[in-house]
């Protein structure tokens, strides 16, 4: 009998997706014959209410991020959560009642969830007896909130053992919470050779080379923060030079691409990318925003980060974490981000111990554990 496995996810950011799509390769290498979906939950969901929430989560995190950090707390405090999740519960399943049709004219042998939306929805449909296949949430940040522990799901996937421990806490069975990390694709495992890599994508053999991306869509001040990245040719001659990636941002990489055609310094600007593997094996160091995916890719090719934005809640969380195992550094705005390269300029020895750190964090198999270690023996 043919395995059916369906992985669902929500557009809000491009990580939830890359994850999913690292988890049904792996997948599909692990059963070739296997039925293997990956599935945005929104495209079951009313056309006003798919515009809306990605739209909305970009306005709130750009616009006003002091209304997210105020409401991703107070959300993750357990009273309120619990006046909550009902309505949250009900509002979720009427909005997916196609979702749910699908689910009963197609039947799975298990659903792996790598957003909460989607997560919280299948636990509503195991509740209500719509849903019989296992549940199996893999939290894609650094730090679980609230919203992602779906009580009936038969497994939970966390990057790190504080995660655990907070999942624990909040009354998931220990033996339902594994350490694996945040799946990543195969090509981030693969081995890297930098200067044959950076030949490919026309760089410098001899310059420091340091990757900028901001995930999906630009968040923060990047054009600015490139701006000030490739004004260190000026302090720091022939030392550096730029592999930038716009994702979905085309008018960000319109103008940043002009930029770089005046620049002394070498940039070399991209829009969305599907090798970011090779990106990131090219280059000594990444500057980014605090997403769990990038997080995850950049320390699964052994690379340290410079934050410069990190969206309120779950970033911090995921930020603080990789500062405080030393392999990063939190540089927020565009100033305090080219300060904190032309320190690692100035002093290589604080790259290498970065570098060496991780590597340390690294858990570039984690889709493949996922499937070997979670998925099968529930099967």
């Amino acid at each position: 009998m043919t395995i059916r496995l369906l992985i669902v996810y929500i557009r809000a950011g491009a990580g939830h997706r890359r994850a999913a799509e690292a988890l049904a390769r792996a997948a599909a290498a692990a059963w070739p014959e296997a039925d293997v979906e990956c599935l945005d939950v929104l495209r079951s969901a009313p056309r006003w209410f798919r515009r809306l929430y990605p739209r909305a989560y970009l306005f709130l995190v750009r616009r006003t991020p002091w209304l997210w950090r105020v409401s991703y707390r107070l959300l993750d405090t357990a009273w309120v959560y619990r006046l909550v999740q009902p309505l949250r519960r009900r509002w979720n399943l009427s909005i997916a009642s196609a979702f749910r049709r699908r689910l009963a004219e197609r039947p799975v042998d298990a659903v792996l969830a790598t957003h909460f939306l989607p997560a919280d929805l299948c636990n509503s449909l195991k509740r209500a007896g719509a849903l019989a296949a296992p549940l199996i949430v893999v939290v894609t940040d650094l730090y679980p909130h609230r919203f992602w522990l779906a009580a009936l799901a038969e497994a939970f996937i966390v990057a790190t053992p504080q995660s655990a421990s907070v999942c624990v806490a909040r009354g998931i069975e220990e033996g339902r919470v594994r350490v694996l990390g945040i799946p990543v694709g195969a090509s981030f495992a693969s081995p890297a050779d930098p200067a044959a890599l950076r030949a490919q994508l026309g760089l410098d053999a001899g310059r420091l080379t340091v990757l900028v991306t901001s995930g999906g869509t630009t968040v923060g001040r990047f054009e600015e923060l490139v701006e000030r990245l490739a004004g260190l040719e000026g302090t720091h001659p022939r030392r550096l030079q730029l592999l930038v990636v716009c994702g979905e941002a085309d008018e960000t990489r319109r103008r940043l691409s002009a930029l770089a055609a005046q620049s002394p310094m070498p940039v070399r600007v991209h829009g969305f990318v599907e090798t970011m593997a090779d990106c990131m094996g090219a280059s000594d160091l990444v500057v980014a925003k605090a997403g769990g995916l990038t997080i995850s890719e950049a320390l699964a090719r052994g690379k340290p980060l410079i934050f410069y934005h990190v969206i309120p809640g779950q970033e911090e969380m995921n930020a603080r974490y990789v500062a405080e195992h030393h392999a990063g550094l939190i540089a927020l705005g565009p100033a305090a981000a080219a300060e904190a390269v032309a320190g690692c300029l100035s002093h290589p020895e604080r790259l290498t111990a970065m570098q060496q750190a991780a590597r340390s964090l690294s858990r570039p198999r984690a889709a493949a554990d996922i499937i070997e270690q979670v998925v099968k023996p529930l099967l």
